[in-house]
């Protein structure tokens, strides 16, 4: 069994829909049921500690694996507009919501020397084109944790990961922007385009499955030549 969180939309959704292709028992959690009838679907606020709580208490021993693809950005704004409420709630969803899911299935997935795959991105590889201070400090904070918590859970012999995508055609960067924005957007990228969710996805994939066996505290850059760290 794997759990996706943030699993409702976008690049989560999509990891969900491959992973369950792949023959994967998938639970997704988030607060907005995706109505997909092939996947099961539990509501979550992962920012309210004891909703984690109920949610893995929920959840059977033979949890394998985790993502953590939850996650929201701000608006970009000049220092003097900063706005505190915003950076909790970003900080909140983004990096100590992973915090809280980790406290309540690690022992699970001590069980099945599990596998966890945190959605970070580019931003705190550079800095954000797009959003504000807050997001970039939110994932960056959440490489810190993914290089610290590797080598905690290395004795218990539990792998954790992340992936670093930049711009991705999920259904909310399409609403959000114009064509023409878009096309801005991907003429920016040397690989002149922008990426699929399903690239994303099939890297997730790669890093929580049997495939993976040696591999943990490090980034899959996924950013069409952006970042460059070959």
């Amino acid at each position: 069994m794997i759990v996706v969180i943030g699993g409702t939309s976008g690049i989560g959704l999509e990891t969900a829909l491959h992973l369950k292709s792949l023959g994967y028992e998938v639970i997704i959690g988030g607060r907005k049921d995706p109505g997909n009838s092939l996947l099961k679907f539990c509501s979550l606020d992962i920012t309210d500690e004891k909703q984690v709580q109920t949610f893995f208490d929920k959840i059977s021993d033979s949890l394998e694996g985790l993502v953590y693809a939850a996650g929201m950005a701000s608006p970009k704004q000049p220092i003097t507009n900063f706005n505190i409420k915003i950076f909790d709630q970003v900080m909140k969803t983004n990096a100590s919501g992973l915090l809280l899911c980790l406290k309540y299935c690690y022992q699970k997935l001590v069980k099945s020397k599990g596998r966890i795959v945190v959605v970070n991105s580019l931003a705190s590889r550079t800095s954000s084109k797009y959003s504000g201070v807050e997001y970039t400090m939110s994932k960056s904070a959440l490489s810190g944790l993914v290089k610290q918590l590797a080598l905690d859970f290395a004795k218990d012999k539990v792998l954790i990961n992340s992936v670093m995508p930049s711009m991705t055609a999920t259904p909310m960067l399409i609403k959000n922007n114009e064509q023409s924005e878009l096309e801005k957007m991907a003429d920016l990228i040397p690989l002149k385009r922008i990426a699929s969710p399903l690239e994303i996805s099939k890297a997730i994939a790669f890093l929580l499955l049997e495939e993976n066996t040696y591999i943990t505290g490090c980034a899959i850059d996924i950013n069409g030549g952006q970042f460059l760290s070959g």
